[in-house]
């Protein structure tokens, strides 16, 4: 597996600690206010849940099931959200490959015996069934996986970028990593030209 700085989770969780910084509330008027769609996930709304590790918990944003609604004909995916406040093991996912996107803060991993520094908002893949560790971080923070099978051979990608509409038009979600008009951090839109109105500075896209 090539690893690349271009889905997993790992260590402990203190979720009022997390997101939670200036600009993180949603400004101005509500989602559907002119014109602009409402969105397919709020983040407020997802249920938090256990890592298989004990360690902390990962929010699912889109399940494999649903993966095949969002993008017919083409492999499922899973993306999620997860907690990082401390160092602390991944689980172990033979069949899969991760890519784990650090969001504000950069970190460091250990896979395999190899340490990457993985940047602020830099997507790293790498094999699940890796021996991967969360070595450091300088604060807490959440950072965005998805999950594809090794064998796909059109698989999903996670792409940061600054306009869905006009980078990604074709994107099946994309997440917005900072707030804006109507919009909270991590809440998952469809693309579309309205994105553009919402005064989001940053997003990740699924194509």
């Amino acid at each position: 597996m090539t690893r690349n700085s271009t889905a997993g989770h790992g260590a402990s969780h203190v979720d009022g600690d997390l997101g939670q910084g200036t600009g993180d509330a949603p400004t101005g008027g509500p989602p559907g206010d002119g014109g602009v769609p409402a969105p397919l996930r709020r983040f407020c709304q997802l249920r938090p849940t256990p890592w298989a590790t004990g360690a902390g918990v990962t929010r699912e944003v889109v399940s494999y099931h649903e993966s095949r609604g969002l993008t017919p004909g083409r492999p499922a995916w899973r993306l999620s959200i997860a907690d990082l406040t401390g160092p602390g093991p991944f689980s172990r996912l033979p069949g899969v490959t991760r890519t784990f996107v650090p969001v504000d803060k950069a970190v460091e991993l250990r896979v395999d015996g190899e340490t990457h520094r993985i940047a602020a908002d830099t997507p790293f893949s790498f094999a699940g069934d890796s021996e991967t560790t969360l070595l450091r971080l300088a604060t807490p923070c959440r950072a965005v996986n998805l999950m594809v099978k090794v064998d796909d051979p059109d698989p999903a990608e996670l792409l940061p970028c600054r306009s869905p509409w006009r980078e990604f038009p074709t994107a099946a979600v994309v997440i917005a990593l900072t707030a804006g008009r109507g919009t909270s951090r991590f809440d998952v839109w469809r693309p579309s030209a309205a994105l553009d109105g919402l005064g989001v500075r940053r997003w990740l896209a699924v194509r």
